[in-house]
């Protein structure tokens, strides 16, 4: 397991610099957000659950597949609570993110789970959300979510969602050039996987990137980022037979390049095989050379 170094020491102070840059309403207002969101959860009412959701908010949770929606994130919220006691939940904001057009809110959250049968649960890991301005004179929408835990855990300890009724994640498709690159850009890192060329992958993050993926906290720069995608991907009996990572949405903000992303891989090491489907929201930003790099990137598996 990757741990929390110097570099990510570093790193929050530069977090905390670029903080000072948000505007203390908007700041205020995610906080008192999520206050209320945890007192929603934690008193099993549904509908105020839903008060930030349109109809076309993207929630990605983790072990789930991709809603859209009111009426499907209120049914993912309605499984969960029938399932199990939330005893208390919180989030803690490490960093929020002006992209001109939306907020970028990124964090831990602590989720103590009561469920039926088992004993009490505690469900802690991170967090993105992003968020949409309106207008002055009115709240912020959550355009997308997505959440997962810092470390492996058992299902059975989290309320077993049925998706069956979910639509099918459709692919986007664009004719926009810029649209196109990130595209091109995702079938570079689909190459790299493929090859086990885990420290070529880590070049796809600009120096100051954060990557949350799956069963790890956040990896936080250049340093961890590369150390991760070494292990991770070095090359061994594993075999990746096939992958696709694929894009069902982009959002061309001011500052930055939001896309959502879902992906499916068979893999085989030696008599055992499997496949694991997932989904991702990608924020993307030039380097200094003009090519599109991530910047930020959240990942958890379905």
């Amino acid at each position: 397991m990757i741990k929390f170094s110097f570099t990510f020491f570093l790193f929050a102070l530069g977090v905390f610099a670029q903080e000072n840059k948000i505007d203390s309403s908007i700041r205020k207002q995610i906080e008192d957000y999520n206050s209320s969101f945890a007192a929603a959860l934690t008193g099993g009412h549904n509908e105020a659950l839903l008060k930030a959701y349109t109809e076309q908010t993207i929630l990605l949770p983790e072990h789930s597949r991709q809603r859209t929606g009111n009426k499907n994130i209120a049914d993912f919220y309605k499984q969960w609570l029938d399932q199990a006691k939330v005893i208390s939940y919180q989030r803690t904001i490490l960093e929020l993110q002006d992209f001109g057009s939306y907020i970028l809110e990124i964090g831990n959250f602590t989720e103590h789970l009561d469920k039926q049968n088992l004993k009490p649960y505690t469900y802690s890991g991170k967090y993105m959300v992003l968020w949409k301005k309106v207008s002055k004179n009115k709240p912020m929408t959550i355009a997308a979510e997505i959440w997962g835990s810092d470390s492996y855990f058992d299902d059975r300890f989290i309320p077993e969602v049925d998706d069956a009724l979910v639509p099918p994640i459709k692919e986007f498709v664009t004719s926009d050039k810029l649209n196109l690159e990130v595209i091109e850009r995702n079938n570079s890192i689909k190459r790299l996987v493929q090859n086990r060329l885990g420290g070529e992958h880590a070049k796809m993050f600009l120096p100051d990137a954060m990557y949350l993926t799956y069963y790890t906290p956040i990896l936080s720069g250049e340093k961890d980022i590369t150390a991760y995608f070494v292990e991770h991907e070095k090359p061994g009996t594993l075999s990746i037979d096939q992958i696709s990572i694929r894009t069902s949405g982009i959002i061309n903000a001011k500052k930055a390049i939001i896309e959502f992303g879902y992906y499916s891989v068979d893999w085989s090491d030696g008599d055992k095989k499997g496949n694991v489907k997932g989904k991702s929201i990608n924020v993307w930003k030039r380097n200094s050379n003009g090519e599109l790099m991530l910047f930020r990137q959240m990942v958890n598996h379905d």
